[in-house]
């Protein structure tokens, strides 16, 4: 089994890093800066746009950067592996209740790719979004 695992690293650095990597057992204090893909659902009115979200006892607070807009919200995180995590969200938009859920998967020690799927009250109402992740200590 070790030399399996030794020859997998040997051959694959970028395994090696992932496999290594291990999300927290929870997010109270952390932040992530997020960007999601410009091209990924041309109708998707987020495509493009970079958030920081800010996680604190259940809490969170979205801040879409190169605007004023603040959305907060609720949140549960669930890590499924070492490197995958969940979070399901409950957005509290002005326009009405926004529920999508974050797919956490690791790309590196510190970022990774997240995939959406949302229903909320901006058209679509249903789509699915992906994008990159940054998580600060």
């Amino acid at each position: 089994m070790h030399r399996l695992t030794l020859l997998a690293a040997l051959l694959c650095p970028a395994l090696a890093a992932v496999s290594s990597c291990v999300l927290p057992s929870q997010l109270d204090q952390r932040q992530f800066t997020n960007l999601s893909d410009p091209l990924y659902h041309p109708d998707n009115p987020n495509a493009g746009r970079m958030v920081q979200v800010s996680f604190a006892s259940h809490q969170y607070a979205l801040d879409i950067l190169g605007s004023d807009i603040r959305i907060s919200g609720s949140y549960r995180y669930q890590r499924l592996a070492p490197h995958i995590a969940e979070i399901g969200m409950i957005e509290a938009h002005p326009a009405g209740p926004a529920r999508y859920t974050l797919l956490l998967a690791y790309l590196t020690v510190s970022e990774g790719r997240f995939y959406t799927q949302h229903d909320g009250p901006i058209a679509p109402p249903q789509r699915q979004n992906s994008g990159r992740w940054a998580m600060q200590p």
